[in-house]
């Protein structure tokens, strides 16, 4: 379940970054004290745990009700009082949880739940070679495999192995490369 689109999409995105190993939902609540001395409790949308062994909590709203919420302020009072619950505190709105971030997290979610090896295989063998970027079509031109290579690809990009590099959503025309520094979600 989730409160708002924004949620939703960002559910799919986490666990898509390459540095993510672990994605909390609802997390809390986590009690903090205002300014005024008033004790109030907080439940964060998420906490991202990260392969460095730090963790970023989250807290999703609509950009436009940021300042009016004095959600900042809250998450700086957290941040102060509750130093061993995350070691960082944002907020993430539409400006970070965009349409085609979103579609693609849901296109490599889809991808990862039909997982094949064997085609994995044989589009890393290609890639193996690679300099530079490539059009994901003339990575699966040169693979036997140009229907279910799609998906692979797309395996190979959550994996962190491959980087999406075109601006907009991923489809076979876009430019993928061989992510300079490796890092995998598996």
């Amino acid at each position: 379940m989730f409160e708002s689109t924004l949620e939703r999409d960002l559910a799919y995105i986490l666990p898509n970054l390459p540095t993510v190993v672990g994605v909390r939902d609802q997390v809390g609540p986590v009690e903090y004290v205002d300014e005024d001395g008033v004790v109030h409790n907080h439940t964060f949308d998420f906490v991202a745990d990260h392969e460095d062994g730090t963790s970023t909590a989250i807290a999703v709203k609509p950009a436009r009700r940021v300042g009016p919420s004095g959600l900042e302020k809250t998450l700086e009072l957290i941040s102060d009082q509750q130093s061993g619950f995350a070691d960082r505190f944002v907020v993430r709105t539409g400006d970070h949880i965009t349409r085609d971030r979103a579609a693609n997290a849901r296109l490599l979610h889809r991808a990862l739940r039909g997982r094949n090896e064997a085609d994995i295989a044989e589009i890393l063998a290609v890639t193996n070679s690679m300099r530079g970027a490539a059009a994901i079509t003339a990575i699966l031109a040169n693979s036997r495999n140009f229907g279910r290579g799609f998906m692979a690809v797309l395996c190979l990009i959550a994996d962190g192995v491959l980087e999406h590099v075109s601006k907009g959503p991923i489809s076979i025309s876009s430019l993928v490369r061989v992510r300079r520094r490796a890092a995998t979600n598996r």
